[in-house]
């Protein structure tokens, strides 16, 4: 799963507005100097439309702000567990994070771990 890279969106639209002033860099962009302080600040993610139009500006790629999620898809389901269930699912992920190392030393080798 892919998420945008809020961080260097920011960077980035900071670098094209220089030294202009938020007020005039919005104004020629057609956005409101308040949304433009947000983009800058990472408080808000831009649209689909704000993102083309600065992508067309600063000529990057609008795919070089999107980068792999780093956050597995359980994490946002642990909250919602009761802590008996998040402990068994902690433990689960555990062992299947250890099986994968495993997997991976015996590819590396000879070693059949199937067999211990």
């Amino acid at each position: 799963m892919k998420e945008f890279n809020a961080k260097k969106f920011c960077k980035d639209l900071i670098g094209l507005r220089g030294k202009e002033s938020q007020e005039n860099f919005a104004r020629n962009f057609d956005i409101g100097r308040a949304t433009l302080s947000l983009l800058e600040n990472g408080k808000q993610v831009p649209t689909i439309d704000i993102l083309s139009r600065f992508c067309s500006l600063s000529g990057n790629n609008a795919d070089d702000y999107f980068i792999e999620s780093r956050t597995d898809a359980l994490v946002y389901l642990m909250g919602s567990l009761e802590a008996s269930d998040r402990e068994k699912i902690e433990e689960m992920v555990e062992r299947i994070r250890i099986k994968e190392k495993y997997e991976l030393l015996a590819k590396r080798g000879s070693y059949d771990f199937d067999r211990l």
